[in-house]
């Protein structure tokens, strides 16, 4: 979701004031100004108040279940216990995002794409402990190579994964960045790989 989707939304409906969608989503007046010039983002929850407050569709065709329209992702995060509450689309702590950003990156709907955030340090400089990460839970299998979110039995664990050339029955090199993490080679059926790692949020 972007400042421009609410600003044209304004100019369509010119009897609407900024005034009033605070009272309607009960923010204060300066949260909707913050939003108007980019310096906010727009939470899950407010996008769908903010559909109803101008009229538009929150269900049906253009707007799914989960509070997506065609161009938008509407992003859940994915916590360690992939709990219910972590699964929910319309959670305050989802991302929207414009769908063109993932044009030629993912095939996958917004229903297979999450959040995780690094627990641990393997992958840095790559990834840091606590960084965001945006997670394609439609790929799984490391063809071709790449840092992908998988289970150790334990937890989840972001690691450099490809297959073993040649092997029989296939197998995969799993890697860290750091050496104080060990490699190892696996079955690729043994392994439950979550879904390959696309992107983070890098604070500047």
């Amino acid at each position: 979701m972007d400042h421009q989707w609410l600003q044209s939304q304004f100019k369509i409906n010119p009897d609407k004031t900024k005034a009033d969608l605070a009272r309607a989503l009960k923010l204060d007046a300066p949260a909707i100004s913050k939003i108007l010039a980019g310096t906010r983002q727009i939470k899950a929850a407010e996008y769908v108040a903010m559909r109803r407050f101008f009229g538009l569709p929150t269900d049906g065709a253009g707007f799914s279940a989960q509070g997506n329209d065609k161009s938008r992702y509407v992003i859940g995060a994915l916590d360690g216990a992939m709990s219910e509450t972590a699964q929910n689309e319309t959670d305050q702590d989802a991302w929207i995002m414009p769908a063109r950003l993932f044009e030629n990156r993912t095939a996958a709907t917004a229903e297979n794409i999450k959040i995780f955030t690094a627990q641990e340090d393997a992958m840095q400089p790559d990834i840091m402990a606590g960084e965001h990460i945006v997670v394609d839970l439609s790929v799984t299998k490391p063809s071709p190579a790449g840092i992908f979110l998988l289970s150790d039995g334990v937890g989840q664990i972001i690691r450099q994964c490809e297959f073993v050339a040649h092997s029989d029955p296939p197998q995969i090199k799993v890697s860290a960045r750091l050496d104080k993490y060990d490699s190892y080679i696996i079955e690729y059926q043994r392994v439950e790989m979550i879904g390959r790692v696309i992107a983070k949020l890098q604070w500047l």
